[in-house]
């Protein structure tokens, strides 16, 4: 999912198909209950009243609570893992139900080399690719599940280039400058 706020501002979420996959599974969990349930519903009178009450029952409550609470923990890390790319740095913003306040910023003119790949034959249709960013100091950041991944690679490379070129004519005198310079110093 794509915010733009500005012209080099964008925030990028994880591929939405993460909140469908922690649906499908809690759907899942869910059907294996209502399965127990009826079977047992079904059969009341061959299984015994134990073996549901002492069993089945317990089972299929610390199934339905496993599955909930996987349920809700994935829609915390979706809704609270963002990409920001600003106009002259990457920051991204992890914060989960465990993890508080995880914040990485990354300049980027620090940026060597970006990257991405998938693996499989859904990942290449449903587009959620691996972005690898390798920085200056040799470190690989991988960020995984990252929509339109093409998309986010030409975003960051004209950042990238944007900030390069401004730190260039920031940072570098002219040859022409350094040239008179030194027939000034040469003159004398």
């Amino acid at each position: 999912m794509w915010y733009y706020i500005k012209n080099w501002e964008t925030i990028v979420l994880k591929h939405s198909l993460l909140v469908i996959f922690a649906v499908i599974k809690f759907l899942f969990f869910a059907f294996i209950i209502i399965v127990v349930t009826f079977i047992w519903v079904l059969y009341r009178e061959t299984i015994w009243d134990e073996l549901f009450l002492y069993v089945l029952f317990p089972f299929c409550f610390i199934l339905l609570n496993y599955a909930f609470l996987r349920l809700v923990l994935a829609l915390i890390e979706y809704y609270n893992y963002m990409f920001i790319i600003k106009d002259d740095q990457i920051i991204i913003i992890n914060s989960s139900f465990i993890l508080r306040d995880d914040i990485e910023i990354i300049e980027s003119y620090k940026i060597i080399k970006m990257d991405s790949y998938s693996r499989w034959f859904f990942s290449n249709i449903l587009w959620f690719w691996n972005i690898i960013v390798e920085l200056q100091t040799k470190e690989e950041r991988i960020f995984r599940f990252m929509p339109n991944p093409f998309r986010l690679i030409n975003k960051l490379k004209a950042q990238r280039d944007y900030v390069l070129e401004n730190r260039r004519k920031k940072y570098i005198v002219d040859d022409f400058d350094d040239i008179k310079i030194e027939e000034q110093t040469n003159d004398e």
